[in-house]
């Protein structure tokens, strides 16, 4: 088996440990009376666009896992050397392109792993 780093797999790690590390560091206490309200305590700045991450923090702790299991599914088939292979290694970097495709507005998305599609994104 080879192993090299693969930077799509590599910056889909990144992007999904930022979003666990967001998840963690969420503290559901609230400071105030209003228990509609719920605040987090976290020493990130916060991106609007993000904020899911903080607001449903146990179903990103579980995407986060999820994903990691897939990336790392990825990594066993690219990996491997025999041609037997390589139909699966195709596939799973689909998956790991999709995947990756949620995070195309991050600068350090590659736009080679967009892939061509018929359908708009939203």
């Amino acid at each position: 088996m080879r192993v090299n780093t693969d930077p799509l797999a590599d910056f889909l790690i990144a992007r999904v440990e930022e979003d666990a590390q967001i998840a963690r560091f969420v503290n559901w206490d609230s400071p105030t009376e209003d228990e509609q309200f719920c605040a987090w305590a976290t020493p990130f700045d916060l991106d609007p666009d993000r904020l899911i991450v903080a607001i449903d923090y146990q179903r990103v702790l579980a995407d986060c896992a999820a994903k990691r299991r897939i990336i790392e599914a990825y990594l066993e088939v690219v990996n491997q050397e025999s041609p037997a292979y390589a139909a699966a290694a195709e596939y799973m970097e689909t998956v790991v392109r999709e995947l990756a495709s949620a995070y195309a507005d991050h600068p350090d998305y590659e736009t080679r792993w967009r892939l061509a599609r018929s359908d708009p994104m939203p």
